[in-house]
């Protein structure tokens, strides 16, 4: 539960599947806040989304896994020679 008299803000910002972390104080005046970053800022990419608890991560299934080469697969299926898909004979 936080303070009534914090003054305290983290952000947590999705960009382009990066997730950024950001530490900031805030000033009242009148009509007016004004926003003063105080660090750190860092931004986070998301790695796997389990299902279940962190005392049961073992047995937990994966809902999502980054594969950053997963699209690159069946592109070198189709160039590699074993596969019988082109021969010297069709030029």
């Amino acid at each position: 539960m936080p303070k009534e008299d914090s003054k305290r803000v983290i952000t947590f910002a999705n960009h382009d599947d990066y997730v950024a972390f950001r530490h900031h104080t805030y000033k009242k005046d009148k009509n007016q806040v004004d926003l003063i970053e105080i660090g750190p800022r860092f931004q986070l990419r998301l790695y796997e989304i389990k299902l279940g608890t962190l005392e049961a991560e073992s047995a937990a299934d994966t809902e999502w896994a980054l594969r950053p080469y997963m699209n690159t697969a069946a592109k070198r299926r189709f160039l590699s020679d074993d596969d019988g898909w082109q021969q010297e004979d069709d030029f």
